[in-house]
């Protein structure tokens, strides 16, 4: 994390709005928990490969006495991702910065920090949300004829897992998958009589970023302002099921999430009289499904 700031702030000042940016630029990436995270070197071009290995068969054939069996070819998959810069600035007038209550800044640059969280989180959720496999709630067969009773339960999520578990999908280390789930279908999930939530069972240990609770071997996550909806005969919801290393992410090393604040200086003939400031933030970012049978998109009606 870093800052590019003129001398004008001072470096209390610098520190401080750094750490705000810091805490709320991750504060809503709850898509991205999970993930198979990468650094990728700088100045080693733009192109991210994953190598994936098929499992072989099983070897059921019992050996011949002295004779070796033919050699079993090793047979794998890439998948390839392309980092790329995201960012987002706003101009700051120096009229509203000498007059505005928000002294220093501090709430625009927490506008910029929500801004940030909320790109990366949505990048991350439309890539599980293309690269999923998808299940839809109570055995209908396609989007429009899923109708809003047709909503996300401990049944969906039992089938999910079954299916996780029949592609061999990995657990994560404490023995579960992770889900994550909007607003509307977590309303239903509570009123499941078997739901235990999160408090119930925190014991000290680190909890996911936004876990509400678990259910049938499912951690769950819930995005409050980034649930992926589709528009058909109804409003149509997808809720992620998934393994570990079913999505990746990448991040270009040396360039984290960065907080920009710049006042003009002499040299900037692009703003002779002074007249803003600008303050935003720039990200080198890349994600990718690695392997689309470990993750499901349960999609679903809510009820409310």
């Amino acid at each position: 994390m870093a800052a590019d700031t003129t001398s004008t702030l001072s470096n209390e000042m610098q520190q401080y709005l750094v750490r705000v940016f810091l805490e709320r630029s991750q504060a809503l990436n709850i898509h991205a928990e999970g993930a198979k995270t990468r650094k990728h070197e700088r100045n080693s071009g733009k192109s991210i490969t994953w190598n994936r290995y098929t499992p072989s068969a099983a070897a059921t054939t019992a050996l011949t006495e002295a004779t070796n069996p033919a050699e079993t070819s090793i047979t794998g998959a890439t998948v390839t991702a392309t980092l790329a810069e995201y960012g987002n600035w706003y101009k700051i007038s120096s009229l509203l910065y000498g007059t505005s209550i928000d002294r220093e800044a501090k709430e625009k640059v927490e506008l910029a920090s929500q801004n940030a969280s909320e790109t990366i989180d949505t990048l991350v959720r439309n890539e599980l949300f293309t690269g999923g496999t998808v299940q839809f709630a109570n055995s209908k067969s396609s989007l429009a004829n899923l109708a809003a009773t047709d909503t996300f339960t401990s049944t969906e999520i039992r089938k999910a897992v079954r299916q996780l578990k029949k592609n061999n999908a990995i657990t994560y280390d404490d023995g579960y998958f992770l889900g994550k789930v909007g607003p509307d279908t977590a309303f239903d999930l509570f009123a499941d009589p078997t739901w235990v939530n999160a408090h119930t069972y925190k014991d000290g240990k680190e909890l996911y970023k936004g876990e509400i609770g678990k259910l049938h071997k499912v951690r769950f996550l819930e995005a409050s302002s980034n649930q992926r909806s589709e528009a058909s005969t109804v409003t149509v919801y997808s809720n992620f099921i998934h393994g570990k290393e079913a999505f990746g992410t990448v991040d270009l090393s040396g360039d984290a999430m960065k907080l920009i604040i710049k006042n003009s200086d002499k040299g900037d003939t692009s703003n002779p009289l002074n007249m803003f400031m600008a303050i935003g933030w720039k990200t080198t970012f890349a994600t990718k499904t690695l392997n689309s049978n470990w993750i499901i998109n349960v999609k679903s009606g809510a009820s409310s």
